[in-house]
């Protein structure tokens, strides 16, 4: 159980999510598991305010929890 923290990109054109960097892991496979499922997000871009698409960095975390 745990959590993993990526810094990623979402891109501008609303269809890649870029994972850059593994800021907190718990390895054992699970920071390959947690960038697998990122780049799977579906997302609208953010836009400025006259409307174009840009490149937004954030944090995402993704929590792994035993099944009961």
């Amino acid at each position: 159980e745990g959590e993993v923290l990526l810094n990623v990109v979402f891109m501008g054109s609303g269809k890649e999510v870029v994972v850059l960097t593994v800021k907190q892991g718990l390895g054992h496979g699970l920071d390959e598991s947690a960038q697998a499922a990122a780049m799977g997000i579906k997302y609208k871009p953010a836009m400025t305010i006259d409307g174009t698409p840009v490149d937004f960095p954030a944090v995402i975390h993704i929590v792994f929890q035993l099944a009961n």
